[in-house]
């Protein structure tokens, strides 16, 4: 099923740490649309209202932490695409299961359930061609 114990175990890690940074991502990028749709306000930072602020959306004029957040999520969510195709081709699992975990990017929490499940699928695998 699987490829060597090696191979699968850096896939699995490289997943995790990827899982973990895209699912911290995602979370302060809900924290910001819920801000910038219901509440109409984006965060600055080093503006005239200090060093992190909450401005009107449309009225920042120093550096704007919302759009900082978009990019930073978008580039890390490549990086767990990648970590995704990894663990996916090293487990040789079917070809459903990789857009599942290429969802953990895109709901909120689901990568670090998936995260679980897929460290305990290795976990067992492992264990049992051990």
């Amino acid at each position: 099923m699987a490829k060597d114990a090696r191979t699968v175990l850096a896939a699995e890690k490289f997943y995790r740490i990827t899982s973990y940074i895209t699912g911290a991502m995602l979370l302060l990028l809900t924290f910001e649309m819920i801000l910038k749709y219901f509440f109409g306000v984006e965060i600055e930072a080093g503006g005239p209202n200090g060093a992190l602020a909450l401005t009107p959306t449309g009225a920042v004029t120093a550096v704007n932490v919302s759009t900082w957040v978009l990019i930073v999520h978008g580039w890390f969510y490549v990086v767990y695409l990648f970590g995704c195709f990894r663990i996916w081709s090293a487990m040789r699992w079917p070809a459903m299961y990789f857009p599942v975990l290429a969802a953990g990017g895109v709901i909120p929490f689901l990568s670090f359930f998936t995260e679980r499940r897929v460290r305990t699928i290795v976990n067992n695998t492992l264990e049992s061609n051990a």
